[in-house]
């Protein structure tokens, strides 16, 4: 199941500035009057339970900020990821050079490089971030530039974001 738009699901205005707390409580609420144990029949329990999936479906996008972002820019008409996978010059071999820099540091148990690594991804992963979200959340609905420029951010936002997975993953990034 996918929801179309999340933000409607839980009745949200579509902006990347949301309070993880009131998305939370929204699906909470949702919840409580959506159990199917509160239908009076089978097949209204069947539709609660449906609808009810499509509640947490959206509270996962929402919370999720890259998912989210790319659900702002997919509603107002702006490039999909497939669309343009498009990265700054000299990023992708910067990123080449940083990666193998970290499987270094992992491989030689290098916890100095690793825990620089993890900072610099760290800041990358902030930077990009805050610069989506000032792309995204500056006027109501962003123009197409602004939607252009949000999805090559998001595309560098990924790379940093991989980093940290992989950071975590080999057991020298604590716990979120």
């Amino acid at each position: 199941m996918t929801v179309e738009n999340p933000f409607d699901a839980l009745e949200l205005e579509p902006r990347f500035g949301l309070d993880p707390a009131d998305v939370r409580r929204r699906a909470i609420r949702a919840a409580a009057r959506l159990h199917p144990d509160r239908a009076s029949d089978p097949v209204t329990a069947a539709e609660q339970a449906t609808e009810l999936a499509a509640i947490n479906e959206a509270a996962g996008v929402l919370l999720d900020e890259i998912a989210r972002a790319e659900v702002i820019i997919r509603l107002h008409g702006g490039p999909l990821p497939a669309e343009d996978q498009s990265l700054p010059e000299g990023f992708l071999e910067s990123m080449l050079a940083t990666r193998m820099e970290l499987e270094e540091a992992v491989d030689s148990g290098d916890e100095a490089g690793k825990l620089a690594l993890e900072a610099w991804a760290r800041s990358e992963w902030s930077e990009r971030r805050n610069s989506v979200a000032e792309l995204l959340d500056q006027d109501s609905i962003p123009g197409p530039d602004r939607l252009i420029s949000a999805r090559r951010e998001i595309n560098r936002w990924r790379y940093s974001q991989r980093m940290l997975e992989q950071l975590d993953s080999s057991g020298s990034v604590p716990g979120p």
